[in-house]
């Protein structure tokens, strides 16, 4: 597929990436359709970008930021087809991760992966997501 089929870009309203990535790639499928594959969205907070030092805080900034990325595509929660969860010390953390995302996602339940990591792409990231979806063009 060529890259004009392809929109690659970083929302105003979300932290900017690493120079070695984009947060949002938007790939024409036809028939009206398209797909979003967004970069893992962590905790980092758009406005004053601080990283949140506990989980729960974390999964929130996280979310909002799944949010806006969904928003500046044009798409919505229930649009969202797969989902990725990265969590490090998995085994010791609370429940309010889930509980956050549920909250987040609603009624909407696209297959999910939860995956114990040792780290992240930074030492105080303690939790990460990534999101496919699919909408109408």
């Amino acid at each position: 597929m060529s890259n004009s089929a392809q929109h690659i870009f970083n929302p105003p309203q979300v932290h900017p990436p690493q120079p070695s990535y984009s947060h949002i790639c938007i790939t024409s499928l036809g028939n009206g359709m398209r797909l979003l594959t967004l970069a893992g969205q962590i905790g980092r907070d758009s406005e004053t970008g601080n990283i949140p030092s506990t989980l729960a805080a974390q999964v929130e900034v996280a979310l909002k930021n799944v949010g806006k990325c969904l928003e500046a595509s044009n798409a919505k929660i229930t649009d969202i087809v797969r989902v990725q969860q990265f969590v490090v010390d998995l085994l010791s953390q609370d429940s309010s991760r889930a509980q956050a995302y549920l909250k987040f996602m609603g009624e909407h339940r696209p297959p999910s992966t939860l995956i114990g990591v040792n780290a992240l792409a930074g030492k105080e990231l303690l939790y990460e997501i990534e999101v496919t979806a699919v909408a109408k063009e």
